[in-house]
């Protein structure tokens, strides 16, 4: 099995983590922050030997023969229990009783590694003495008026159980790396799947997802990877369909410019000049039709470009549809088409009132325009809490629901595509828009036609 890079990353600092653990250990031992438990120990076996021997001379005025032979075995006993050595010594530093025989184990040259007083006014001492760490601990106690020191020495040795706790902090620390193998190719599986389709998305090849197994970070960055790589397959997709309805937009005018052309080129050519002025006309109209598409088409891209105008302007909806619908009256008029008003009081809605006049423009005329003669266009204009809903519906035979979705994409023309004049970008601006003011456009079939819906938040 071949080790992640990954994973080397995480057990490095697994590993570091726990030096510095231990760095930070040794630091707060050191400066007196934490007692270490041989420490602990020692200044519990002065405080026991301390309260005995209290205990011990509680009720005795002198040192007499009995009473040391009683406080040697003492000693003797406790310090047999540690492996270790215990005195006691008067003011003058003589020794009174001791669990040795021979002279105090102590000559004085050893060196003195660390002092450290304890809470209980004992003081602690290492000391290294026969090239060996030693724990020496002092006391003091009262006797009949006088002081005298309690005396413990014995070698600093872990404990059963201290050796216990470092091998199962050991054994924690190799289990834990060896977790670290699964915990680590958890996350690396996924990350190489991301990177795979990555390569893919970047050669061209859109159809690619990340299988979303968790609800955590890798699950977000695969589902923001997805939603990307759904964007772009629409964007590149919608990017050469747009190219492509361009080309079939372009082309129709092309050829009757030629057309016109070559018609005045072959008057010129014979000396009839009859109806060149016309052609001229007609060539005129053309370039200025393509004009106009090419500059919607650069508006269009530009708003994917750049940031939303800013909505400073407080309208009133309802006049707005009015103001639309009268404009509108002149093609209705020619059509034998009414309109049934169902607007009710709107409060204002702060939006651009430029682009939402587009909005506006976009859905009447078009309601106009694929009607029938003698037909009667619905409008509807209402406050649904915080929404303003407003609904145009206009006599047309259902569409299917590709066909409802369809109609906001660039140059998609739904019917009399050529009896209608248009250019099929007037609802993909509408759309825009739209989302832009925080609302939503949509089309579906109703029973009186087929019935846009623009819903715009009031906050």
């Amino acid at each position: 099995m071949k080790v992640s890079r990954l994973y080397l990353k995480i057990l490095g600092t697994f590993i570091l983590v726990q030096f510095l653990a231990m760095l930070a250990m040794f630091a707060l031992v050191h400066y007196d922050k934490i007692r270490p438990p041989f420490a602990r120990h020692a200044e519990n076996r002065t405080v026991a030997i301390k309260r005995l021997l209290r205990q011990e001379l509680a009720h005795e005025t002198a040192l007499t023969p009995s009473l040391r032979k009683d406080l040697t075995s003492m000693l003797g006993i406790f310090a047999r229990a540690f492996q270790g050595e215990a005195w006691l010594t008067d003011q003058n530093g003589n020794v009174i009783v001791s669990s040795f025989a021979e002279k105090i184990p102590l000559t004085g040259k050893e060196t003195v590694e660390k002092e450290t007083p304890t809470d209980d006014g004992d003081t602690f001492f290492l000391i290294k003495r026969h090239d060996r760490i030693s724990v020496y601990m002092t006391g003091t106690i009262q006797f009949a008026g006088n002081p005298l020191t309690v005396h413990l020495l014995h070698n600093w040795e872990k404990r059963p159980e201290e050796k216990w706790l470092m091998r199962g902090l050991l054994l924690m620390s190799a289990i834990s790396a060896l977790l670290l193998v699964p915990g680590s190719r958890g996350i690396t599986r996924p990350l190489n799947e991301l990177t795979q389709s990555a390569q893919k998305v970047a050669i061209g090849d859109f159809s690619p997802r990340v299988k979303i197994r968790w609800k955590d970070e890798l699950a977000v960055l695969g589902s923001a990877f997805n939603h990307m790589a759904e964007s772009l397959e629409k964007i590149i997709r919608g990017g050469r369909e747009l190219t492509a309805n361009l080309s079939h937009e372009l082309r129709s005018p092309l050829a009757r410019i030629r057309f016109s052309q070559q018609i005045i080129q072959d008057r010129m050519e014979s000396g009839k000049t009859e109806g060149v002025k016309d052609h001229l006309g007609r060539m005129a109209e053309e370039i200025d039709h393509m004009d106009a598409l090419i500059d919607k088409i650069i508006t269009l891209s530009k708003r994917d470009l750049q940031e939303p105008p800013l909505r400073k302007d407080v309208v009133d909806l309802g006049s707005m549809l009015k103001e639309t619908m009268s404009r509108n009256q002149q093609l209705m008029t020619g059509k034998s088409i009414s309109t049934a008003e169902h607007l009710a009081p709107l409060p204002g809605y702060r939006c651009h009132a430029a682009d939402m006049q587009i909005v506006l423009d976009n859905i009447l005329t078009n309601a106009v325009k694929y009607s029938p003669e003698n037909s009667t266009i619905q409008v509807r204009a209402r406050a649904n809490g915080e929404t303003v809903v407003l609904k145009v519906t206009n006599p047309y035979p259902p569409l299917s629901e590709t066909e409802l979705e369809t109609v906001f994409l660039p140059f998609k023309r739904l019917g009399y595509e050529d009896e209608v004049e248009g250019n099929g970008l007037g609802l993909a601006f509408a759309r825009k828009i739209v989302e832009e003011h925080g609302g939503s456009i949509t089309a579906s079939n109703e029973q009186d036609g087929f019935c846009m819906t623009v819903r715009l938040p009031l906050t």
